[in-house]
Order: C-alpha cells, then sequence, then structure tokens
C-alpha cells in the first residue's frame, strides 16, 4: 500500500509561493538522487533501494513511480517532463519522458562505463556522465545518448559541475585530495578535451584556513568528495569533504589509536574547500584583500580549534546546494539538512542552520521562488520539504522499505555518526569504507601501516583482518570498534551489521569486454590459471581469490612484529589501491614490477603477456 500523501498546503509552505522573493538564476544544472522541475515544483527522485524513479508533485502530494529495474544514482532535470538518470546497478544512462499519470517512457538510452553516477549538461548538446567503478567521464549526444567521447579519469569520480561557460568541468573524488578538471573545449587548437588534477583538498586547503585562524592541526589528506555546488555567480566552487589525520608525517605512535593520535582525538574534521573557479586555486591561498576578509568572517564563527563546531556538516556529505550567500548540506549520517555561510573561507566553520530531516539523506535541491529545500532520505524513503524562511520541515511519504530488517539496521549501524558505541571521535563505519569500498588511505596504527580494507564483495567468509586471526566477521568488526575508541555493540547488532557487509553493500557490474580485450583477458586467464605462474594457488578462482591462509611473501617492515599476512580476496581489485598491507604499491603496474618471483613466477613474462595478466586482474 503506498504512503498517505499530503500537499504543499498541509505543509504550511503554500504561502512561500506568493511571498518568497525572487533570486537570481541557479548555477548550471546538475544530477542529484533529487531533483526539482521548478517551474512546476515537481520532485524526481532516485530511489536505488527500490529501484525506482519517482515524480512527486509537492503542491497536489502525487507520487507517480517508474520502475527502472536497476538502482539508479541520480536523476536530471533536463526540461519539462523529460529527466536522464544514472543507473548505476546496471551501467546505463537513460532519458526518460513522463506521460500524463507521471510515469517515465525510455526515450532513449546509453551503456557506459561501470557504475554511471553524476550527470550534467555539457555544450553543444552534450549530456556529461561520470562513472564511479569504470573511473571515466563520458560525453553523450543528450537527444541520441549516441557517445561522443569517453576519457579516462582518477578513481571515484563522483560530482560533475561545468562552468556556466560550458569550457570546463570540476569532478569531485571519493579517494584522494584533488579535483578532476576538464577542458571541454581543447584548447584553442581544439585539440582532444584534457584533464588535469588540482590538489585542492585536505590538508593542501584546511591547513592553510586553520592557520589563519590560531590553529595548528595538520591534516595530511582527504576523501569522501561526493558533490560539489557552484555559487549561483559561477565564480566560486564549493566542496565539501572529509579532511584526514591519517599519520603522515608524523612520529608518534598510539597503540590503540588510528592516524598516530589517540582514540579521544579527532582524526577527521568535514570541510568545505572553496575555489576561485577562472584561477582554479582555493580561497585564502595568498594574502589578499578579499581573503582577508573570508578569513574574518571564519574566525568570528571559529577560533583556535581544529574541530568543526556544532551545526557543522558530518563526515557524510552526500549533496549540496546554493541559494544566496547560504551553502546547504545533507548529512548522511546524522539526517541533518545543514546550512552554512557561504561567504566563509571554510564554510563549515559557520554554520547558520540545523534542520533535522529523515534517515540517510543523500540529495537536496532548492527553489528559490518558494524559498523551499527539498531533501531525499535514502533511508527512511520520504522527502523532508524544508520552508528556508520559518524553518518548519514537513515529510513527505514516498516509498516503503524494501530491504530486510536487519539488512536495514546494519546500514543504520555502519552509517550512523556519533555513536559512541561505534568509535569515541563520532566517526561511523562509512568514514573509512565509503559505500563498504575504502578511502585509498594507509593509516599510521602501533602494529604498522595498515590500508583500508575494502569490504564489498570480499567478506563472504573469513579469517578476518589483514592476519586472519578472526573466524568471525563479528568478531573481527568488534575489534575494529575497540580501536576506534567505543564502547561495543551488542551480540544482536553486530549479527546485523555484519549481516549487511555480507549481503547488503553494491558490488557493481562490470562491463563485457568488446572483442579485441576478450582476447586479451583471455589470454591473462590463462596465465593466471597456469602452473608456471602459479597465481592461483593462493588466489584461487574456485574460492573466491583467496586461500584464506596467512602467508610470509616478505612484506613485513622492520617494526612489524608479525610476518605473515592472510591471502587478501581480489574481488573488485582495479579500484582498491594501494596495494599490500602497507599501501606500498600505488599501482598494480608497481606490484608486479617489484614483486620478483614472491607472489608466483612473473618475472619471466613478456612485455605482452603482463598486458593481458593485468587486463585480467582488472576484470575480477
Amino acid at each position: 500500500m503506498r504512503p498517505p500523501r499530503r500537499t504543499l498546503a498541509a505543509f504550511g509552505l503554500l504561502s512561500a509561493l506568493v511571498c518568497a522573493a525572487p533570486s537570481a538564476d541557479a548555477a548550471t544544472a546538475r544530477s542529484s538522487a533529487v531533483a526539482l522541475d521548478r517551474a512546476s515544483l515537481v520532485a524526481y527522485v532516485a530511489d536505488a533501494d527500490n529501484e525506482a524513479l519517482h515524480r512527486v508533485d509537492l503542491v497536489s502530494g502525487s507520487v507517480a513511480t517508474t520502475p527502472l529495474g536497476c538502482a539508479p544514482a541520480e536523476v536530471l532535470v533536463l526540461a519539462e517532463d523529460r529527466v536522464a538518470v544514472s543507473l548505476r546497478g546496471c551501467n546505463e544512462v537513460r532519458v526518460l519522458d513522463l506521460d500524463a499519470a507521471g510515469e517515465g517512457i525510455v526515450a532513449a538510452s546509453a551503456t557506459v562505463a561501470a557504475e554511471p553516477w553524476s550527470l550534467a549538461p555539457g555544450p553543444r548538446g552534450a549530456l556529461l556522465v561520470t562513472s564511479a567503478y569504470g573511473r571515466a567521464l563520458t560525453a553523450l549526444d543528450a537527444e541520441s545518448l549516441a557517445v561522443r567521447f569517453t576519457l579516462p579519469l582518477p578513481r571515484e569520480p563522483r560530482g560533475l559541475t561545468v562552468t556556466p561557460d560550458g569550457r570546463r568541468v570540476f569532478v569531485t573524488h571519493a579517494a584522494g585530495d584533488a579535483l578532476s578538471v576538464v577542458d571541454l573545449d581543447g584548447g584553442e587548437g581544439g585539440e582532444a578535451p584534457v584533464v588535469r588534477a588540482v590538489r585542492a583538498l585536505g590538508g593542501s586547503y584546511r591547513n592553510r584556513v586553520d592557520a589563519m585562524v590560531g590553529a595548528n592541526t595538520q591534516h595530511p589528506t582527504s576523501s569522501l568528495a561526493y558533490t560539489a555546488v557552484l555559487n549561483e555567480a559561477g565564480t566560486r566552487l564549493f566542496v565539501p569533504h572529509l579532511v584526514v589525520q591519517n599519520g603522515e608525517g608524523t612520529t608518534r605512535v598510539i597503540a590503540g589509536g588510528y592516524g598516530g593520535v589517540a582514540i579521544e582525538e579527532d582524526t577527521s574534521v568535514p570541510t568545505v574547500a572553496v575555489l576561485d573557479v577562472a584561477h582554479e586555486r582555493t580561497l585564502g591561498a595568498d594574502s589578499g584583500a578579499a581573503a582577508k576578509n573570508f578569513v574574518n568572517i571564519a574566525a568570528n564563527a571559529f577560533v583556535a580549534s581544529a574541530v568543526a563546531p556544532a551545526g557543522s556538516p558530518a563526515r557524510q556529505a552526500r549533496g549540496a546546494a546554493v541559494l544566496g550567500d547560504a551553502l546547504f548540506v545533507v548529512s548522511h549520517g546524522t539526517g541533518e539538512l545543514v546550512e552554512l555561510d557561504a561567504r566563509s573561507l571554510d564554510p563549515a566553520l559557520a554554520p547558520r542552520r540545523v534542520f533535522s530531516v529523515g534517515e540517510g539523506p543523500s540529495g537536496v535541491d532548492v527553489d528559490p521562488r518558494t524559498a523551499i529545500a527539498v531533501v531525499w532520505n535514502q533511508r527512511s524513503h520520504d522527502l523532508s520539504v524544508v520552508s528556508l524562511v520559518s524553518g518548519d520541515v514537513d515529510t513527505l511519504p514516498v516509498a516503503t522499505d524494501p530491504l530486510r530488517a536487519d539488512l536495514a539496521r546494519g546500514y543504520r549501524l555502519f552509517h550512523a555518526e556519533n555513536d559512541r558505541r561505534v568509535s569515541r571521535d563520532g566517526r561511523a563505519c562509512a568514514s573509512c569504507h565509503p559505500e563498504g569500498r575504502e578511502d585509498g588511505l594507509v593509516w599510521r596504527l602501533g602494529e604498522g601501516p595498515r590500508q583500508t580494507m575494502a569490504l564489498a564483495g570480499r567478506v563472504e567468509r573469513g579469517p578476518y583482518g589483514w592476519h586472519g586471526v578472526h573466524a568471525r566477521l563479528e568478531d573481527n568488526i568488534a575489534e575494529t570498534l575497540t580501536r576506534l575508541g567505543g564502547s561495543g555493540l551488542p551480540a544482536e547488532d553486530l549479527a546485523a551489521l555484519a549481516n549487511y557487509l555480507r549481503e547488503g553493500l553494491f558490488v557493481p557490474r562490470r562491463p563485457e569486454e568488446g572483442p579485441g580485450e576478450e582476447a586479451l583477458v583471455t589470454r591473462g586467464r590463462d596465465l593466471y590459471t597456469s602452473e608456471k605462474l602459479g597465481c592461483n594457488g593462493c588466489h584461487a578462482l574456485e574460492q573466491g581469490t583467496s586461500d584464506r591462509v596467512a602467508h610470509d611473501v616478505g612484506s613485513r617492515a622492520k617494526d612489524e612484529s608479525r610476518a605473515s599476512f592472510r591471502t587478501p580476496p581480489l574481488a573488485m581489485l582495479e579500484a582498491s589501491a594501494p596495494y599490500f598491507h602497507d599501501g606500498r604499491y600505488p599501482t598494480l603496474e608497481a606490484l608486479l614490477d617489484d614483486n620478483l618471483d614472491r607472489m608466483g613466477q612473473t618475472s619471466h613474462l613478456t612485455t605482452e603477456d603482463r598486458a593481458a595478466l593485468l587486463a585480467f586482474l582488472r576484470t575480477l
């Protein structure tokens, strides 16, 4: 049975239609988990759990649902009654036309690189899409969805923002401290589009901010940059993300903590980088008058502390929107929409208001005419409609929860911020394991450096941990919570969390190889399973690519007491760099170059055989 419907009048927000003042034009269109057609006050929702697109009329309260057959990531409004949807579950982009009943009819579709995520209109009638697992930016024809070009990107690309002139696109990444900037026009000579890395996040940004306001904590790196949004003039780009102290550049080691700090100290701080779009650098990079004005705003709200003040977004910022001088960020792990001062050097240091919304908010859009924000709550499957005039928040039920009760419970535990049973500093499991993957970081621990383990597709059976000491996943989770300073979870919650890790995490669908690639991958598989190489001995394909045994392959650092490490499963291998327990190899190529026949006999490989083996490994 569909949940009861409420109208905009019932929300007490209908008066906003007449009392809200006109606003400047919105920034360049982009996708989100929820997107507004402002002309008709209709919200479109990408519902991953129910594998559906919902059309929600905010005036009448009616909800029309279009089954999609696989999980969507985001939706983009192209025109009245026409939207584009990225389908991360089946590697497709679809354009849907909405009929009189509000149900979608497929007008065009295209297969793109694995796990399409964010969408945005590009120049000359293009539709741009990032692919998170496929590490690509693809340009499609907005009408036919024919592929114009595909560019490789660094790992975990997510948010997509096009400059107002259509010449550049900024791409955020869920791992790393850089933005990708793509020159869409290819330069004056008309060359092919070019991808550049701009290292503007994490320590590159927040260390300078902290110094300006009197703090001295150093944050070497960053992660979880899911989204970015332009101000209304298109001159500044806001990038919510997490700055992390993982132990780089420190000599201190605390046996019970992460990042070389004690468990009671914050190892990660939410922040919002502000980039000057024209110069592609963060504000405050020089000592000009404009930077000083921004510092004053930040300092008034935040003095001599590296911990974000109350009211700041938590560690899992999944969506953002701008209205005037206000930046709105949804905080996935706390169930909040946070309003920040967009004029601040770091808006995370200047919170204005906090609105409690539903569970697991994953997207937000704003309407200047009615002065409302609409938030899609992924876990409670409802819309929160927020009056930005009165501050009232009302909820519109949209769908029911299809997840089994224990998986839903595990999801909440995995993403919950400020649950002191999980961690002393309030971080969630998902802070280091976004979507069950990993943040790409190597953490300084008492027993030596350890990279964050990927979980998705790898935890079906034990033993668990780098040394394989836990036969049960629940025991491994319990030890991790102890390391994080958490008080621990009862057995029922541990079981729910373990079940969610085994069954509830999203595993991308790998695309099928083309004719040329298929032959190369087949050759690589034959090499992998051959006795001459011996890869299949420890990483047996028939055993989930791991024999689950600890081996000494000469990888112990001089200050480590144990030399044997469990054979790691190779599922989603390409997306889990860096490699080895201590992350010493940034790429698979670097690992093979330095293998020296420690793990299989690879030193005799020809250039062609090496390329074939790498091609096969990337399909796992």
